[in-house]
């Protein structure tokens, strides 16, 4: 009976060589052939397993073993090798020294690369199951034309698309805390700023009737100064960032002792930074007053 055979090694981490050939192990499971007649040798000395399948009668293809192998592949891939490459992106790219911090930034970056199936092209943003249906592909095709298939090498060589998109992930993510950082700063710092100015106002009412629909009024329920009726008409149609940074500088000029907040949307983008910035001085009141 003839038979196929092919070597993957992957250096020197014996405990990711051990996790690979368990998961070769149990996709021979289920073959047509008796288990014996597949036989995969793990090799530690020189960090390779090596790979025989019977081909003949009454077994499968070259192309089956070759698709279920890559499979595999690409799943070890997915699993083992794509968080290690993230890590020395994060660490040595990146300088990022902090274990927790980069532990966050991996799982942030996978989930961008995994993404909603059919968005967009490319590797990112179509999901798990397409980029290993990809890579399963790739792996499937070299190992159908060649004996010798040492993972590292390809994935560095062969695969920079894929490297590519890992790393695009990765600066995605660096940006995305980054800018997540920068806002924190700012809202402790305007935190800061309204424990330490001096109180102007009494109290303020703030009214939002949903959207970008605000209006500031006094503890009688007036107009807080003579624009305030512009607050409403001024933010329709501002981004999202200018309305924020409307609405809180007028409240900052204001600096009330007690604010009163009334909405139907407590959780909406602008509502929470208010209250974050004014913490116990801030009451949120669902809905609106009646006036």
């Amino acid at each position: 009976m003839k038979k196929m055979e092919f070597v993957v090694s992957y250096g020197n981490d014996h405990s990711s060589l051990e996790r690979l050939a368990g998961m070769l192990n149990r996709a021979m499971v289920g073959t047509e052939n008796p288990v014996d007649s597949v036989q995969l040798e793990l090799s530690q000395e020189d960090g390779v397993i090596r790979c025989q399948f019977p081909l003949g009668p009454g077994s499968e293809g070259k192309k089956s073993y070759c698709d279920r192998v890559g499979r595999i592949l690409a799943e070890y891939t997915l699993s083992e090798q794509e968080p290690t490459l993230l890590r020395k992106l994060f660490q040595y790219r990146f300088g990022l020294q902090d274990e927790m911090e980069t532990d966050i930034l991996i799982a942030e970056a996978v989930a961008l690369l995994d993404g909603e199936p059919d968005m967009g092209e490319g590797w990112m943003g179509r999901g798990r199951e397409r980029r290993l249906l990809k890579l399963a592909a790739r792996f499937s095709q070299y190992l159908e034309e060649h004996k010798q298939l040492h993972l590292d090498g390809f994935v560095q060589f062969r695969l920079r698309d894929y490297r590519a998109e890992v790393q695009e992930a990765a600066e995605t993510a660096i940006e995305e805390r980054l800018m997540e950082k920068q806002y924190q700063d700012f809202m402790a710092l305007l935190k800061s700023m309204v424990e330490w100015q001096e109180i102007r106002t009494s109290t303020v009412h703030v009214l939002h009737s949903g959207g970008h629909a605000f209006r500031l009024l006094d503890e009688e329920m007036r107009p807080l100064d003579h624009d305030a009726d512009q607050t409403k008409a001024g933010t329709d149609g501002m981004p999202d960032e200018q309305e924020e940074s409307l609405v809180v500088s007028r409240l900052l000029a204001a600096s009330p002792r007690q604010l009163y907040i009334h909405t139907s949307e407590p959780d909406s983008q602008v509502i929470r930074t208010i209250i974050g910035i004014f913490g116990e001085r801030a009451e949120l009141n669902p809905g609106l007053p009646a006036h």
